[in-house]
């Protein structure tokens, strides 16, 4: 795909959807705990996630993605929406 070009859904990396676990913890000194959450899909540039608590936009993460990467990734929330009463759906972006 060419630099700057994006696919039918509007994204500059395309996407694969993936079920599996994904533990963060916030990079900055904050009083947030760490959380668990689940990959829903995967791209070069980042990923997608349910959690159960929301995640603070535009915070930065250490993110372990089991089986998926071999060392942890640093990224940043880009968005995050409540879809349920207890479950909410993260876009987050690798550094």
């Amino acid at each position: 795909m060419a630099i700057g070009k994006k696919n039918e859904d509007g994204r500059r990396e395309s996407r694969e959807q993936i079920l599996g676990h994904v533990s963060c913890s916030y990079v900055s000194e904050t009083n947030e705990p760490n959380f668990d959450g689940i990959i829903i899909d995967v791209s070069n540039a980042g990923l997608g996630i349910f959690t159960h608590k929301p995640v603070t936009e535009g915070a930065g993460l250490k993110i372990h993605g089991e089986g998926l990467w071999e060392n942890s990734k640093h990224a940043t929330v880009k968005w995050c929406r409540k879809i349920a009463s207890d479950i909410y759906r993260a876009g987050i972006v690798f550094n």
